[in-house]
């Protein structure tokens, strides 16, 4: 009974990190219009500005997996918060877009990269044996941030302009120290540090890892799939503010817009995880319909943006199918490589990811402002959500006919093995130095 307590307080801490240390992405678009109005003379690099923020929480990803593994889940979202601080304060003094890319776009960006990676890989570890609804409520707290964000930071916006918006912003991230306190460091990660092996060591356990995740056809599909669906949505995210102003709507409407996306993704992250949570539901097929889905949708969105019912059915659309992949990249992680090497695999699928969230935006800002049309943009986003989830599909195909993922739905069981593969591990490195 205690230790479901504990489970349940570091959960709750969880969603409350990820509601106030990295759902701030999801405001991009709104703070992307704020740094236009100041800086009006630098549009592309304003762009970068934006395109950097939302896809370094992806992007850096390896660079939060090695602190995991340096430090611990716990630590590297202390770090994460301070960085995400640090970012925004300084942001708010200064006049330079160039120096705003650099804090706003790189060191906020990284802290809200640690923050996350930092608050699933503790949920991953402290819920090994069913991580599906866990997950799926540390992300919603991500999904309540859109709900609130877009129209807090218009508000903030409209009320005190950019640079106070960004000094606000980064009081709020500095909140998460408080909740972080809360979550402890599991035996797991203590098990992984606790081998005595020098750096350049553990830099070859890491490679190794690395050689054999991506040795698996399954996995290697998996990150196909997750770099095409993250080319466009961070591409919608982005642009769909400045869209449904070019197409009639008002700023508070497209804030109100971007906040209904937020809504629906809460909930469908929550019923996400609670549904792939059953035996009987394999969340793979819920990952793959969802993009399947929402990329069609994304093929009619010219046809019917132009009005506001429309504009209406497709950030339903998007908050329902984008947003449940979040509730489902740890479990069907942990589904292809283990626990054991959670960290490191969800590291990479994060800077796949985050190169996806990177010229996703930057190609659709250009083919925006060359053509000074969406339309293209909405049909080359459609086609790659689909493709994500054929990708999918050839995932569930490969693990379906490996005999290797045969036993992953025990998860108990897969802890003990894992952690005896930790050992294994470290002693293969050692003997190659002896």
């Amino acid at each position: 009974m205690r230790r479901q307590r504990r489970r349940a307080v570091i959960m709750l801490a969880g969603l409350m990190n990820a509601f106030l240390g990295t759902n701030i992405g999801y405001s991009a678009g709104i703070i992307h219009l704020g740094l236009l109005e100041k800086h009006k003379k630098s549009p592309n690099v304003v762009f970068w500005a934006g395109a950097l923020f939302s896809s370094l929480l992806c992007l850096a990803g390896p660079i939060s997996s090695v602190a995991v593994n340096a430090l611990s889940c716990r630590s590297t979202i202390f770090l994460g918060s301070f960085l995400s601080f640090v970012g925004f304060m300084v942001s708010s003094f200064v006049s330079s877009i160039e120096i705003v890319v650099f804090s706003y776009g790189i060191v906020a960006g990284l802290g809200q990269s640690m923050i996350y990676s930092g608050t699933v890989l503790a949920t991953g570890f402290h819920f090994h044996d069913n991580p599906s609804v866990a997950t799926g409520v540390v992300v919603a707290g991500a999904g309540m941030g859109v709900a609130v964000f877009p129209m807090f930071t218009e508000f903030l916006i409209e009320t005190y302009g950019i640079d106070g918006t960004f000094l606000l912003l980064s009081a709020v991230s500095l909140q998460v120290v408080v909740f972080n306190m809360c979550i402890d460091t599991h035996e797991l990660e203590n098990n992984r540090k606790e081998t005595s092996m020098t750096f350049k060591m553990k830099v070859e356990l890491i490679f190794q890892e690395l050689r054999k995740i991506f040795s698996m056809g399954a996995y290697l599909q998996f990150c196909i799939s997750i770099f095409c669906w993250s080319t466009s949505v961070n591409t919608s995210v982005l642009l769909l503010p400045q869209y449904y102003v070019s197409t009639g709507s008002s700023h508070t409407e497209a804030a109100i817009l971007m906040s209904l996306y937020g809504i629906t993704g809460c909930f469908s992250r929550i019923l996400t995880g609670l549904a792939a949570s059953d035996p009987r539901v394999d969340g793979k097929l819920l990952y793959m319909g969802s993009y399947i889905i929402l990329g069609l949708s994304t093929f009619f969105l010219p046809l019917i943006g132009n009005y506001f019912p429309g504009k209406v059915f497709y950030s339903l659309m998007l908050g329902i199918y984008s947003s449940n992949v979040w509730s489902l990249l740890t479990p069907i992680t942990i589904e292809i490589v283990g626990i054991q090497q959670m960290p490191t695999a969800f590291g990479m699928e994060l800077l796949i990811g985050g190169i996806g969230f990177l010229i996703g935006p930057i190609i659709g800002g250009k083919i925006q402002r060359e053509t000074e049309d969406f339309t293209i943009i909405f049909i080359i986003s459609g086609f790659l959500y689909v493709l994500a989830g054929i990708f999918e599909m050839l995932m569930i195909l490969t693990m379906t006919k490996s005999e290797s993922f045969q036993n992953r739905n025990n998860m108990e069981k897969i802890v003990e093995v894992e952690e005896k593969l930790i050992s294994n591990n470290v002693i293969e490195v050692k003997q190659l130095h002896d």
